[in-house]
């Protein structure tokens, strides 16, 4: 068992998140006059990302928020597809544990091709990422040109609750929740007609799991009486 805990507080250096209020209403020029623009859809279909490293918005929101969950029928039809075959690579265990990556060789499972932020930038609308950011965008959220680091040090764990960013909190969620990975026709339907009524958000988020943050996250933790 990984004591990921202890190691994550040692990776993780925050970033600084820019809160902008109601920022899905503004326009081009408006975004761009707070360092953000619309780019390329991450996979849970947000398009406002930061000027400079390119992150997700609304998915830095959620990683802040610590949580760290997906329904693989509810990504962006883009990435779909390729997410279902990567996640069946990968030996789903514990929440405390590494999750194996089933790849040939000693060393880290080879590179992944997945649609990316450059999209808006170049022809290509993939680029090749290490699966475990590959992975770690599914499950926590888009973090553009930023790096993805594995906490526990095993380069084939393929656990995102051992992979941390700039943006995560010293202490990880004690499970991945909402967690789909095969897909469901009714759920298929159910976001197909959200999408058309510009509610697909809603139908995302509704399965997030409110977290509390851990006492020893907070800038100023409790002093406890141990007597």
């Amino acid at each position: 068992m990984a004591n990921v805990h202890r190691q994550v507080k040692n990776v993780v250096e925050q970033a600084s998140f820019r809160y902008v209020q109601l920022i899905e209403q503004l326009d081009q020029s408006q975004l761009e006059s707070h360092e953000y623009h619309h780019g390329y859809y991450c996979p849970h279909g947000h398009t406002i990302r930061d000027s400079t490293n390119h992150w997700c918005y609304f998915c830095v929101k959620k990683i802040l928020s610590n949580n760290c969950g997906f329904d693989i029928n509810f990504l962006h039809n883009d990435y779909k597809l390729k997410y279902s075959k990567l996640w069946k690579r990968v030996e789903i265990g514990h929440p405390e544990d590494c999750w194996t990556i089933t790849a040939p060789g000693a060393y880290s499972p080879r590179r992944v091709c997945m649609p990316s932020y450059r999209a808006q930038y170049s022809h290509q609308k993939a680029e090749n990422v290490t699966i475990h950011k590959a992975l770690y965008q599914c499950a926590w959220g888009d973090v553009g040109s930023m790096v993805v680091t594995r906490a526990c040090g095993n380069p084939k764990c393929g656990n995102p609750l051992h992979m941390v960013s700039s943006w995560n909190r010293s202490f990880p969620p004690e499970n991945v929740h909402p967690f789909e990975i095969e897909f469901k026709a009714e759920k298929l339907m159910q976001i197909s007609r959200a999408r058309l009524l510009n509610r697909e958000q809603e139908i995302i988020t509704q399965d997030y799991k409110a977290t509390i943050t851990h006492p020893l996250d907070a800038k100023e933790p409790p002093e406890y009486d141990e007597g």
